[in-house]
């Protein structure tokens, strides 16, 4: 939630949603805040801030409803939380140290539904009565979490594979709970980091209750990342940047082409159609010119797209990403992206490969995030998966421990490995790179590891 500070005085706070703040053309004197929100995560940051300022009667509610953080703040004004924290008709869970205040604010805080009607919001705050502060100032604070001692440094990249979306989603937030540096970010709030995520999906997968949204927030989100509509109030929208790309040229063509768009999705469509093995197929949504100096820039930055096996992959890179709200929606609107243009192409989505160069967390989504990891992920034994790389077999006989590679389809490659010692053998194949799975190294080092006993002590070994 970005926040614009100005008349402490005002019984008006405005509430921007998705729009940027300014274009709430609004006079300064007349709210004492103003700010967005980009998820209903955010609503718990929002209440601290109503506490901290008992002068705030009015909250104004306006702007773009991209996610359907708007819906979120409504369910909570008009129908409270339940025993556990939960803002009911959403996925907004109200922190533990502020469930007891909310029945306070909603009962002297009235909120006031402007979406559609931004221009008269000056107008209405004008129409208002006013009104003494509902209490004394009450601070109430986070649970501030420390980095951890498994934050270490000098640590950049990590590798998630998940069957889906979800499944991928569960194992980012707690790498970047686990090893994020504390940090600040630009947007005032701190935040955990760690650097270069790539995450390699199979599928979409179903919209898990863990995550913080449902099939309506994912719905509305599509309509803003396919539309071309530049999106009431946004700086951009990747719909806009990806379909309708403004073309620009030289200083002295710039006024001429500057209203030329380049539907940049058809082209690599078109590049794929004529060259299948092409790799010219991409598109980007950075405007050097513009967005260098903007205050808010796009995240996605680029995709690519590529034939391989007669499948379409994607790759998609983020220069920042919000790993616990903004990843799984983007991810799962980039899986649509990529199916939609693999029907154009008559074929199916291959893998889907996303990016993440700062991937963090916002402080005001620990609590949560320590929350769904505790209750979906910490504590569960991970399930042995066929490694993509392909398998081993392993056998005993004529003085040493033979290792044979084969691919996923059985096929023997030419990988083969022989040795007496269980640790030369493992370190041979590490090296040749055959291992991509965690769980499959495991089980090649205990096997290899009752290999080297049979071996020793001249009892059968049969592989598990």
């Amino acid at each position: 939630m970005k926040v614009d500070v100005s008349n402490p005085e005002s019984n008006v706070a405005i509430c921007t949603l998705w729009t940027q703040a300014a274009k709430v053309d609004v006079p300064r004197d007349k709210y004492a805040i103003k700010g967005n929100l980009y998820s209903g995560n955010g609503i718990n940051h929002m209440l601290r801030t109503l506490l901290a300022n008992p002068n705030v009667r009015y909250l104004m509610m306006c702007g773009n409803d991209r996610t359907g953080s708007g819906d979120d703040l409504k369910n909570l004004f008009g129908k409270g939380v339940d025993g556990d924290g939960n803002v009911p008709g959403s996925r907004v869970v109200i922190d533990r140290r502020l469930r007891d205040f909310v029945g306070r604010v909603r009962e002297n805080v009235e909120l006031i539904d402007m979406r559609g009607n931004e221009e008269g919001v000056s107008a209405r705050i004008d129409s208002l009565g006013r009104k003494p502060p509902w209490s004394k100032p009450v601070h109430v604070k986070e649970t501030r979490e420390t980095a951890g001692a498994l934050a270490v440094k000098d640590v950049s990249g990590f590798r998630v594979e998940g069957d889906d979306i979800a499944d991928a989603w569960l194992r980012i937030i707690d790498i970047v709970m686990k090893f994020g540096e504390e940090k600040k970010s630009e947007h005032d709030v701190p935040q955990r980091e760690v650097l270069n995520v790539m995450a390699v999906i199979d599928d979409e997968g179903d919209i898990e209750e863990w995550l913080p949204f449902g099939r309506d927030e994912i719905d509305k989100y599509y309509e803003t990342f396919f539309g071309t509509g530049s999106g009431k109030g946004l700086s951009y929208t990747y719909g806009k940047r990806l379909f309708e790309y403004i073309m620009s040229g030289s200083e002295e063509k710039w006024e001429k082409e500057a209203h030329a768009t380049f539907d940049q999705i058809e082209n690599a469509l078109n590049h794929l159609r004529r060259a299948p093995h092409t790799r010219r197929a991409a598109a980007f949504t950075w405007y050097v010119r513009e967005d260098s100096m903007s205050s808010s820039p796009p995240c996605l930055t680029q995709i690519t797209w590529n034939m391989k096996y007669g499948k379409l992959f994607q790759t998609a890179v983020f220069r920042s990403h919000d790993m616990f709200s903004g990843w799984p929606m983007n991810a799962f609107a980039l899986r649509e992206l990529q199916k939609r243009m693999a029907g154009e192409l008559g074929t199916e989505p291959g893998h889907m490969t996303i990016i993440s160069n700062s991937a963090h967390i916002y402080e005001n989504n620990y609590g949560q995030a320590r929350e769904t990891i505790s209750h979906y992920f910490t504590g569960k034994k991970k399930p042995f998966r066929e490694d993509r790389l392909g398998y081993f077999t392993i056998s005993v006989g004529d003085g040493g421990i033979h290792v044979r590679h084969l691919l996923p389809n059985h096929t023997k490659t030419d990988f083969a490995f022989r040795g007496k010692k269980a640790e030369d053998i493992y370190k041979m194949i590490i090296h040749e790179g055959l291992v991509s799975r965690h769980e499959h190294a495991a089980y090649l080092g205990k096997e290899l590891a009752r290999a080297e006993e049979a071996l020793k002590s001249g009892r059968e070994y049969v592989q598990e």
